[in-house]
């Protein structure tokens, strides 16, 4: 079945429109996070590190991830520690994942906590 011509400039029109808030909402977090908002700066390091709306970029996830984190925004510093476990953005480094998940668990963020325990079960410590 053929689709008539006008479904398509509909589809057009609507998906033109999410990325245009798509990008402003980029936008907006760029601005907040260059003006030191750790919210802004872990998940602008999201959206890097997974390439939402802007190229993949490991190295610039770890660089937000890592201001926020500093500032001891816990979500920041489990995904930093992810980072270090991986060897993504940075070289591979079990013991300074440790570190930042030890943070994150101490700032209140449960998933560095459990990443603890697993790494401490794997032997890892």
């Amino acid at each position: 079945m053929k689709r008539p011509f006008s479904f398509f400039i509909c589809l057009l029109l609507f998906f033109g429109t999410v990325n245009a808030n798509a990008r402003e909402k980029l936008e907006e977090i760029q601005l907040k996070a260059g003006q030191g908002n750790a919210q802004a700066q872990n998940k602008l390091g999201v959206f890097y590190e997974i390439g939402l709306g802007i190229d993949r970029d490991d190295c610039e996830a770890v660089k937000w991830y890592r201001l926020a984190a500093e500032q001891g925004y816990a979500e920041a510093q489990f995904n930093l520690g992810e980072m270090y476990e991986e060897g993504r953005g940075v070289q591979q480094d079990k013991p300074t994942a440790k570190a930042w998940y030890i943070e994150a668990c101490k700032n209140g963020w449960e998933c560095g906590c459990k990443k603890l325990q697993f790494l401490d079960d794997d032997g890892c410590g």
